[in-house]
């Protein structure tokens, strides 16, 4: 099957023109980093750490364990995974033999899979053996048994009956060279996008690699990331916003640590362990740790940017103020909202910082 967007090519030349769409993939981005400093630190999970040298070995050798299986251009592969240093390998290493990622929420279940992976026309699945106490690998089993073009299923971190151990392909395999690689433009459709599907059915969204960097752009500018930052990641990394942060991380040369399974005090641990700077976030997480009672006790100095979106977030929750454990000084280690009203978010950052908010205007 092949896709294409609808993109006119007017509309194309006058992004090119403007400088926002650049002709740039997701894996020259990487292997660039990782050139420059492959010895940085690049994602963190609950087990693991992996460096920029490293992710692009893994990646290298993901994509040639997949060509080995008989994955290769046009071919969509599902990617059920959570926040696991095991996405970001899997979904890298598509773009090298040609493939079209297909991210879900790692909640569905039968029902929203089964049509999913239908209407995307997916020859291969990747998920989980478990996460929350579900089994994936029976659930793999059943969407294999009643989908006829679901040929190929790859488990992380477990083994299933007629498919493939993620970990065990990779290490098997030697990474593929560059003469091997598929070498897609920015302008072939990359990933395809579903919604939730809370109204009907999920929504299918494609997206090349210039219709979806600027946006990776556009964030990291007026948010004023750098290599320098640490970001929170508990949005889920296969919906929209949480695979966004993993490209501001790799586009900046910055770091990310992987949350799979949200809480207030496990946020509260790796702020404080891993000096996060950064948050996306849905309103529900900052109500859940702003009344945290061990908040007080914590030190969330190295904060920089919250930001959230997604829902509408009180004005009364954006003002509180986390009272200071009296052991830094007020003006940066108390977080200390100051605001940028965007179109679907609002961002609370450390008032010393309110200045650095690009195009944005900063209330007070």
């Amino acid at each position: 099957m092949r896709f294409e967007t609808v993109l006119k090519p007017e509309l194309a030349q006058r992004w090119r023109a403007a400088g926002e769409w650049r002709d740039e993939t997701f894996f020259q981005i990487l292997a660039a980093r990782a050139k420059a400093h492959p010895d940085r630190e690049v994602f963190a999970d609950a087990d693991a750490r992996i460096t920029y040298g490293e992710l692009t070995d893994k990646v290298e050798r993901c994509a040639a364990f997949l060509r080995q299986i008989g994955i290769g251009r046009g071919d969509v592969v599902t990617i059920q995974l959570p926040n696991r240093i095991a996405f970001p390998v899997v979904f890298f290493a598509l773009e090298l033999v040609g493939a079209i990622a297909n991210k879900v929420n790692p909640d569905f279940r039968m029902r929203e899979l089964d049509y999913i992976l239908r209407f995307s026309g997916s020859r291969a699945f990747v998920c989980p053996a478990s996460f929350k106490g579900f089994d994936y690998v029976a659930m793999a089993h059943r969407l294999r048994e009643t989908i006829p073009a679901l040929t190929h299923v790859i488990v992380s971190g477990g083994d299933i009956d007629g498919g493939w151990t993620l970990e065990d392909g990779i290490a098997a395999t030697p990474p593929l060279a560059a003469d091997d690689r598929a070498n897609m433009s920015a302008d072939e459709i990359f990933r395809m996008a579903f919604t939730s599907g809370t109204t009907g059915d999920p929504k299918c969204v494609l997206h090349s690699f210039n219709s979806t960097l600027p946006a990776v752009r556009q964030i990291n500018t007026d948010m004023a990331v750098t290599e320098r930052d640490v970001q929170l990641v508990y949005l889920p990394v296969c919906l929209n916003w949480g695979y966004l942060c993993l490209l501001q991380t790799i586009v900046t040369g910055s770091r990310a640590v992987l949350l799979e399974r949200f809480s207030a005090k496990a946020a509260l641990d790796l702020i404080e362990r891993e000096r996060v700077t950064y948050i996306a976030t849905a309103p529900a997480s900052i109500v859940a740790i702003l009344n945290e009672p061990e908040l007080a006790n914590r030190d969330v100095s190295s904060l920089r940017v919250v930001i959230t979106g997604g829902a509408s977030a009180a004005i009364e929750t954006a003002t509180i103020r986390p009272a200071c454990r009296g052991t830094c000084s007020s003006s940066t280690a108390c977080w200390r909202p100051a605001f940028i009203r965007t179109r679907a978010s609002v961002t609370m950052r450390p008032r010393s910082t309110a200045r650095s908010a690009g195009s944005f205007p900063a209330w007070s």
